[in-house]
């Protein structure tokens, strides 16, 4: 097959690939130095599979295509002998995490692509996504450690809005399925933000990141406490996890410059986790939080994005020329 060259949607892609494959390193590398849980093990082995692939495929597109291959990060962004900082209960909820946000990251790209290689090699990455998802949710569930959404009793009729009233902001009726989806998600997801932020706050040494983090926990905390108000005022309870995600730890595991781009790539996500919460609500004051919480997401990532500007630590993605700049 004769290879075209990669579009615009290829090369970001390929190279957002790239860039968060190798930040999942030197944390997949933290949770194999330090589980004690032997079942874990081969999920850790799955994804760490999924990452080195994911470097070492994205890296020859951009060779056979000519273009630099990005820095990323690496094993040197770890402290090899730092103590342990997340708890087994966590590192099993994370990698079920990586496997959801990956399903939802390449089927995206994929769509987004047209060469067939690439295809392929994102096709194969959902199947391993998949893999890795159904089993982080299976053993959770043994475990205990996986919390299932709320249940609740639905009409067996099939019914229609029948007055406006269904989204005024003033009537408060109660919420619907897709509603509870996505909130009761949006809970799961601050409580990860929560959870990293403090290990991050305790563990940097860098003030400025201290303070960064510490902020970060204080909005997920928010975010995710303004969510289960709505749940509890229509009688639905918001199941919570009862393990403990942190160690008391405050030894440094991971550079400054990993934890900062992590934490953007969770505020970036969440704006689109809000975004789409608020395009499938039907209650206006429910879609009024969540634009307000949009824009505080995304002032907080603009706040990380100068940090990392200013550290030199924000590798720039590929762009267009300066086609304006050239005829000058």
């Amino acid at each position: 097959m004769s290879k075209k060259t990669l579009t615009a949607n290829e090369i970001g892609l390929l190279w957002t690939q790239y860039v968060q494959n190798s930040m999942a390193v030197p944390i997949l590398e933290h949770f194999q130095l330090t589980h004690r849980d032997e079942e874990i093990q081969p999920l850790i082995g799955m994804a760490r599979e999924l990452a080195d692939r994911g470097i070492e495929e994205c890296g020859n597109f951009f060779e056979e295509a000519g273009l630099p291959v990005p820095n990323g990060y690496s094993l040197d962004d770890l402290n090899p002998n730092a103590p342990k900082l997340f708890t087994d209960a966590f590192m099993l909820t994370f990698l079920g995490h990586m496997g959801k946000v990956g399903l939802t990251s390449d089927g995206f790209s994929l769509g987004a692509s047209s060469r067939e290689d690439v295809r392929e090699f994102l096709s194969e990455r959902i199947n391993k996504q998949d893999q890795l998802y159904n089993r982080c949710v299976n053993i959770g569930m043994e475990k205990e450690v996986y919390i299932r959404p709320p249940q609740i009793a639905v009409s067996k009729e099939t019914e229609y809005i029948e007055s406006k009233k269904y989204y005024h902001p003033f009537s408060k009726r109660c919420l619907n399925t897709m509603e509870i989806t996505h909130l009761y998600e949006n809970i799961k997801n601050n409580t990860l933000g929560e959870v990293l932020c403090q290990g991050f706050a305790q563990t940097s040494k860098n003030k400025t990141v201290k303070e960064y983090m510490k902020h970060g926990k204080k909005m997920s905390i928010k975010h995710r406490k303004s969510f289960s108000t709505l749940l509890d005022q229509s009688g639905i309870l918001t199941p919570m996890v009862s393990a403990n995600y942190l160690t008391t730890n405050t030894d440094p595991v991971f550079s400054d410059r990993l934890m900062m781009y992590l934490i953007s790539v969770l505020a970036s996500s969440g704006q689109v986790n809000y975004a789409t919460g608020s395009a499938v609500g039907l209650r206006y004051d429910i879609v009024f939080l969540y634009h307000k919480f949009i824009l505080e997401a995304a002032i907080y990532a603009k706040d990380g994005l100068d940090i990392m500007i200013h550290n030199g630590w924000f590798e720039e993605p590929p762009q267009a020329p300066d086609r304006q700049k050239l005829i000058q």
